[in-house]
């Protein structure tokens, strides 16, 4: 039915125009996502390049071990597990980064969170960029996530790479759908234009109809209760001259 395929088209216009608002907002947050990526990426090479340039441990295939707490340094992880432990008991305060020491030259700042903030400690490692970890009741396991979440700067170097280029063609398809008109335009206002004519067309039958329909005389209210009044009163008179003509009858007048 051409009224139900009007609002079937209807919808998708809606759709469509409620994407297009998407769309838009996506591209008017781009830059600004953009220059972000950017500069971490920027952040986490300038990182990456201090990394390479520390003495290498051929054993390990890392750079030489080496972590200052407190003002000591410390190339046994041992012993410097222990120290990182007794640092991280000292703290006081919640959700406060202190800074202890540094580990291959990168600022290193524990924290102890909060419930609200998920009950955890954690660290940070400052360079260009900022690199964190949990850390667990085992430090010399923590020792370990100092690592990892340092060395491990490729990784997030490449991630960073692929939201860039995500967010670059998510902003070109973007352009794309807000520069492209509704695809079932044409059709539309087509079928619009089509369901107009026929509503106006039955609009004038029904009036035409109605003008050449038979005159019906209205009967006023009033008039309608007078005539069941006088119908009343002639069944009334009726009755009673009934009656009178048996009672005439019994007594031996007819």
């Amino acid at each position: 039915m051409l009224e139900n395929e009007v609002k079937e088209l209807r919808v998708l216009a809606s759709e469509y125009k409620n994407t297009v608002y998407e769309m838009q907002d996506k591209i008017k947050a781009f830059p600004e996502k953009e220059q972000a990526l950017m500069t971490a990426l920027e952040h986490l090479q300038t990182d990456r390049e201090a990394l390479r340039i520390l003495p290498f441990d051929p054993e390990t295939k890392r750079p030489e071990f080496t972590i200052t707490i407190h003002g000591t340094e410390y190339t046994d992880r041992k012993e410097a597990a222990k120290a990182l432990e007794d640092a991280a008991l000292a703290l006081k305060y919640y959700d406060t980064p202190v800074k202890i020491g540094s580990f291959q030259g990168f600022a290193l700042s524990l924290t102890r969170n909060s419930a609200l903030m998920g009950g955890r400690m954690s660290a940070s490692l400052k360079g260009a960029a900022l690199h964190t970890t949990d850390l667990i009741e085992s430090f010399l396991y923590n020792v370990k996530r100092l690592e990892s979440a340092l060395y491990n700067i490729d990784g997030r170097i490449e991630s960073t790479k692929e939201n860039l280029a995500k967010l670059r063609l998510d902003f070109a398809e973007a352009q794309k759908i807000v520069a492209a008109p509704f695809p079932h335009q044409e059709e539309l206002d087509s079928k619009e234009q089509r369901l107009k004519i026929l509503t106006d067309e039955l609009n004038q039958a029904m009036i035409e109809a109605k003008k050449n329909a038979p005159h019906r005389e209205k009967t006023c209210y009033f008039e309608r209760a007078k005539l069941k009044r006088d119908a009343l009163r002639n069944s009334q008179k009726s009755k009673s001259a009934k009656s009178q003509k048996q009672d005439r009858k019994q007594a031996g007048i007819e």
